[in-house]
């Protein structure tokens, strides 16, 4: 197993509490904890906060301790230990916080914090630093279990067998220019960006009807920007479509049948170009050709220019949930996005020398 070790942010008034602070970080490190404090911020005030923050940010507990002093203060008038305590509660730190045993506090914005505390969360007192150090230990090792995160490893303890796995594993993509592998249907922000400032849209698909219903005001931001949409689809009365049909209804009739699909999304392609023509003014400076091909395995693919793509094989009657897409970054050295794109042109050339592609106009142009 990999030993992992916690970031533990030590926050506490420096001036009071010197020994504790000491004490505490000595019984961290003994027990493989990483303790982290003012000790490593820099001597500037206001300045040094973003600093502070971010090692609030990347610890894995978060301890606070009171004593009798309120400590320096920010420009806003709150101290640096509240602030850090505000900032750890507002992000989700874990906090445990450990209290002086004592009942009369002399600073009211101590006792005022002290209550805050209080309200917010349980608390522990203390009255010695190695009766603090102890605590603090016990603490931090049932929060280990109630509460687990992620911790650090030191790199050369990942097992050697590990490391060639991931190597197995992404030295090929790295290679191929593959990015990312996800389910289909799962595309997130990457595919819609693409499609709104790419030049020229590939798409060869069975039916793209979904592509386009999801990802319209994207074809339409394009084509106003002047881009060239190309679309390949099968003929909708075609070979390849009725074998596919009894491929993946199982005797079942759907209704719909996937050439109507095709047609469906030929009439949304007419939309979405009018939508650009009003957008643009009344003015359109895209073109979108539709072609049709004759044989074609049951995929989707999407290219935005030479530079990003989504490749998506079905294998009736897989289910898209069942189904892997490619995610395609461009680049001297990325074969397998320019392979694509060459598939597809090489297609439509064939789809151009039969008189399959169609230049189609935006209505009322």
């Amino acid at each position: 197993m990999v030993a992992k070790r916690y970031q533990v942010f030590i926050s506490s008034t420096r001036r009071d509490l010197g020994d504790e602070r000491r004490a505490v970080a000595e019984a961290l490190l003994e027990h493989g904890f990483i303790p982290i404090g003012m000790e490593q911020f820099p001597a500037s005030g206001q300045a040094g906060w973003p600093l502070i923050e971010r090692f609030i940010d990347e610890c894995d507990y978060y301890v606070l301790i009171v004593g009798r002093l309120y400590g320096s203060q920010r420009p806003n008038g709150v101290s640096y230990v509240e602030s850090e305590y505000d900032y750890a509660v507002a992000t989700g730190k874990p906090v445990l916080a450990f209290l002086l045993d004592e009942e009369d506090v002399a600073d009211k914005r101590v006792a005022l914090f002290r209550a805050k505390i209080g309200q917010d969360r349980l608390r522990s007192a203390w009255r010695t630093p190695d009766e603090l150090a102890r605590e603090i230990v016990a603490a931090l090792h049932k929060e280990i279990v109630d509460n687990p995160r992620p911790g650090w490893v030191r790199g050369d303890s990942l097992p050697a067998a590990l490391d060639e796995r991931v190597a197995a594993l992404l030295d090929p993509c790295e290679r191929l220019g593959i990015a990312r592998i996800g389910e289909d249907g799962i595309a997130g922000p990457q595919l819609t960006e693409g499609i709104r400032n790419a030049r020229v849209v590939r798409v060869m698909s069975t039916s793209a009807v979904r592509l386009f219903e999801i990802h319209k005001d994207a074809f339409a931001h394009m084509l106003g920007r002047g881009g060239d949409l190309r679309l390949l689809t099968p003929e909708p009365d075609g070979v390849f479509l009725r074998d596919v049909e009894v491929s993946e209804s199982g005797g079942i009739d759907r209704g719909a049948t996937i050439g109507d699909e095709i047609r469906v999304v030929r009439a949304r392609l007419l939309e979405t170009m009018a939508d650009a023509r009003r957008a643009a003014g009344g003015e359109l400076h895209g073109t979108v050709s539709m072609g049709h091909f004759r044989s074609h395995l049951r995929s989707t693919l999407v290219l935005c220019d030479h530079a990003w793509g989504r490749l998506t094989i079905t294998l009736p009657p897989a289910r898209a949930s069942e189904t892997a897409s490619l995610e395609l970054r461009g680049g001297a050295s990325r074969p397998l996005l320019t392979t694509c794109v060459r598939h597809f042109d090489r297609t439509w050339e064939i789809a151009e020398a039969r008189g399959d592609v169609t230049a189609l106009r935006a209505p009322g142009a």
